[in-house]
């Protein structure tokens, strides 16, 4: 038998939700989003709203995840306390709304507004196993009807200690109390391949790499059991009194690492929410390229 996750209630199943539609403070937030690489190898956004409209989980609502949440006077940063609660008002969630978020990559894009939620003081937000490829597998309904629920009221309360900027990151960089986690898949961190056209190729000193999807199974994209779970992060040997940073390209796939992380029980965790965007582009940073020696 599988062992739990220690902190199992931040993701859910099908079976649960689906018991649980129609739940007066239950708000269920499809959060799908892509990208695609252009001839010229810069990354166009893809948001999900026209896969939500085709077809949804019942009752939910879409947020996109750049649209929305991306700060518009800086992309590479969460919009600020105000415009969260704006948002998170409207679409009718309160302090007593417990959420589910999923996505159709078994999560590795939703994480972010997970993320965003527990940071702006949120703790009932829980991820959907497996996500939209697991609710159909199971044979459960889509919708097309956009339903619009009362708005509520928001306190969005920032915790400082679940983001960190870059001048905390490179501090971290010589502390042996910090492990910094690069999200990203292998060709970027190891710098075989560009992540933005006209950033330095490579990763933050120091860095471990999990790659974000290494943690579903490729077949479900369910999450991995806690044993497979600990096999694969057993290379970032992450100790229990250690403050962890993880990063991506724009804070995403970061937060997907963080809520593996908090699942699996690890609570000294934070965001570097501009990531590569940010510490690709600034020559005075270092960056480091090729496969850690301590590495596999």
């Amino acid at each position: 038998m599988s062992t739990p996750y220690p902190n199992a209630h931040f993701i859910t199943d099908v079976d649960w939700l689906h018991d649980h539609l129609g739940t007066k403070n239950l708000r269920i937030i499809d959060a799908r989003f892509d990208v695609r690489v252009n001839a010229d190898g810069s990354f166009a956004e893809v948001p999900g709203r026209e896969g939500y409209e085709t077809g949804h989980i019942p009752g939910a609502q879409f947020v996109d995840l750049h649209g929305d949440l991306a700060d518009p006077d800086n992309p590479a940063h969460i919009i600020g306390p105000d415009a969260f609660a704006a948002l998170m008002g409207h679409l009718g969630i309160s302090p007593q709304t417990t959420v589910v978020i999923y996505d159709d990559r078994g999560g590795v894009w939703a994480a972010r507004l997970w993320w965003a939620l527990r940071y702006y003081g949120h703790e009932d937000v829980k991820m959907l196993d497996g996500g939209l490829r697991a609710w159909q597998a199971a044979d459960y309904p889509l919708e097309t009807a956009i339903q619009i629920f009362p708005k509520a009221a928001f306190p969005a309360a920032p915790r400082p200690d679940l983001r960190v900027e870059k001048a905390q990151v490179l501090d971290a960089i010589n502390d042996r109390s910090m492990c910094i986690i690069d999200a990203l898949p292998a060709p970027f961190y190891r710098g075989l391949a560009a992540l933005y056209p006209g950033h330095r190729k490579g990763h933050i000193p120091g860095a471990v790499n999990v790659p974000a999807e290494d943690n579903l199974d490729p077949q479900t994209l369910c999450l991995k059991s806690m044993e497979d779970l600990q096999t694969l992060w057993s290379n970032a040997a992450i100790s229990p009194e250690q403050n962890v940073i993880t990063y991506c390209g724009g804070g995403i796939y970061a937060s997907f690492a963080l809520f593996v992380l908090a699942l699996m029980g690890h609570e000294k965790t934070a965001l570097y929410d501009a990531s590569w965007m940010e510490w690709g582009r600034d020559s005075t940073l270092p960056v480091e390229t090729g496969r850690p020696k301590s590495q596999f």
